[in-house]
């Protein structure tokens, strides 16, 4: 007889995805787990990721239906606002991205400003990136060439992500939201791009709840 503790952490993020694919898999990556809590951190992707982006009024019906679903089965919403990225590095892997009309920064604004006004528990990610460089320092919580050897500019370093896993932590003591059964459901920020498994934010947050 199997007598291992379940994980209280599921770490669901997928590299790539956007809040369609977030929509596609939400019983099977999230709601199969009977989440207490789900962490929704997305939307870089929709908004940046040429060829995947999803207009500003689709991501948030997309968002909205997701924080729908997640009240559904009975789980509360933290949600995370969006990072701030390091543009040189970030247009250097997606060249299309210089072609947008406004920068990554006006992109992904109006996405915090929403978030912001949802009126839902709030992780501040956008101001804990935000608090080190965003450049080529190497203290950046953004993976560059000084810290990791990696010309990224997007995803977080370990160290980033333990100060996410924090802010997350906080937030949810902050707001006395439960933390018997979590799924972090997102992107390459959740699923930790360039990390090891145990380094990623969700690793992290079980280590301190």
């Amino acid at each position: 007889m199997d007598t291992s503790t379940p994980p209280r952490v599921y770490n669901a993020g997928i590299p790539g995805d956007t809040t369609r694919e977030l929509l596609m898999r939400f019983h099977r990556d999230a709601a199969m787990h009977a989440p207490e809590l789900v962490i929704l951190w997305a939307g870089v992707n929709d908004r940046l990721y040429p060829g995947h982006t999803v207009e500003l009024a689709d991501f948030r019906r997309n968002y909205l239906a997701l924080a729908g679903r997640c009240r559904a089965i009975g789980a509360e919403v933290l949600a995370g606002t969006l990072p701030p990225q390091y543009a040189p590095y970030l247009i250097e892997q997606f060249p299309a991205v210089a072609t947008y009309p406004d920068t990554p920064a006006e992109r992904l604004a109006p996405v915090n400003a929403f978030l912001r006004g949802l009126g839902l528990p709030l992780a501040d990610f956008e101001a804990v990136v935000a608090s080190r460089p965003l450049g080529e320092a190497a203290d950046s919580y953004l993976q560059n060439s000084a810290n990791s050897g990696r010309r990224d500019g997007l995803h977080l370093t370990a160290e980033g992500a333990q100060a996410i896993a924090r802010c997350a932590f906080e937030a949810i003591r902050k707001h006395g939201l439960p933390d018997g059964r979590i799924v972090c459901f997102g992107d390459s920020l959740t699923c930790g791009v360039g990390l090891r498994r145990s380094e990623s934010y969700p690793a992290r947050l079980a280590e301190l709840l």
